[in-house]
């Protein structure tokens, strides 16, 4: 059994992490059906793909010159 003073304590508890709960601002409170949201993720998305398109689009014309130096 808890005694009084178990008890006051954990109200006390309670109370200072019902304070904490309170005072955090959620770093993102929008949910998954958020258009925003999901805009922002798609652009990001979008942003990667595009970089490693060009990378990879570099990346073969280099090859094919080295290739079309070499039949020469």
């Amino acid at each position: 059994m808890m005694s009084e003073e178990d008890i006051k304590k954990y109200h006390a508890l309670v109370e200072e992490l019902e304070m904490q709960k309170k005072n955090k601002t959620p770093v993102d409170d929008r949910g998954p059906n958020d258009l925003t949201k999901q805009i922002e993720i798609l652009e990001f998305r979008n942003e990667k793909l595009h970089k490693h398109n060009e990378k990879l689009t570099e990346e073969i014309r280099s090859l094919r010159s080295k290739l079309y130096i070499k039949e020469n």
